[in-house]
């Protein structure tokens, strides 16, 4: 049983606890599991529990599909013992770098999955033994499902499971997609209130933002131009976004500050 650290987005967790089988509507614990973010940048998957519940994840097990790759599965029992607790997240990790408790390689769970884990065509689905034995043919063990491809357009291969989490109420139409580029970051589903039938619209896409330089990240302040200034003066090449390529000038800063303006 892995315990999670502090990483776990713990502050969510109150706000989280909203979630019930009833407001579910499938009348089971489990569609409170989701897939609540999925990063590129770090190959990382977030499943959070959003009930007030303690969840077994024994037999769960991943389903993935991209362009040219369909039904990759985990093991059966690759998460055997595994409990994911109450308004608390797992992160699982694509490229198999996973240092701390509560993070979990995907080589570790054995079976298959769709690499690379990136921001083209994919279609990704977790399922559970919700009557004893897991069918990935079953709604009722279907459990989460997103998907996404670059500008949204429809994807004959990473939809293989599309039309079964819509039949399972997961997703609204198999033939809509949360549109990408082939910058995105991130994935992030804005609704956790445990609606278990979601949407593109459900989910915020984050792209790259040049001029977000200083924490807070996602939010441009005055913070972001000291930042910039401070490399500008460090002579960071990093700061030399303008021509002539190798001279730090005004016209450096003016091209900063047309980033800033372009806002995130």
């Amino acid at each position: 049983m892995l315990n999670l650290s502090s990483r776990v987005l713990s502050a969510c967790a109150l706000a989280t606890f909203a979630c019930s089988p009833a407001a579910a509507g499938v009348g089971v614990l489990e569609r409170c599991v989701q897939i609540t973010s999925v990063d590129f940048t770090t190959g990382v998957i977030e499943l959070r529990n959003l009930a007030a519940t303690d969840v077994d994840l024994s037999g769960w097990r991943w389903c993935s599909h991209d362009e040219d790759q369909v039904r990759r599965y985990t093991a059966p029992g690759g998460l055997n013992g595994v409990t994911i607790p109450a308004g608390q997240s797992l992160f699982f990790h694509t490229l198999n770098d996973a240092a701390l408790p509560g993070e979990i390689n995907i080589s570790g769970l054995n079976g298959s999955f769709a690499l690379p884990f990136d921001s083209g065509a994919y279609g990704l689905g977790i399922f559970a033994p919700i009557n004893g034995g897991l069918s990935f043919g079953s709604p009722e063990d279907y459990i989460d499902h997103l998907q996404w491809s670059i500008d949204g357009i429809d994807n004959t291969s990473a939809d293989d499971r599309s039309d079964e989490a819509e039949n399972a109420g997961l997703w609204t139409d198999q033939g809509l997609w949360i549109s990408t580029t082939a910058e995105t970051e991130r994935i992030e589903l804005t609704d956790l209130a445990g609606t278990e039938l979601h949407s593109p619209a459900a989910y915020t896409v984050v792209e790259p933002c040049p001029a977000d330089l200083a924490a807070p990240i996602g939010s441009l302040d005055f913070f972001d131009v000291l930042a910039y200034l401070a490399q500008f003066d460090a002579q960071d090449p990093a700061a030399d976004l303008a021509a002539p390529i190798g001279s730090f000038d005004f016209f450096d800063v003016l091209e900063y500050l047309a980033q800033f303006d372009a806002g995130c």
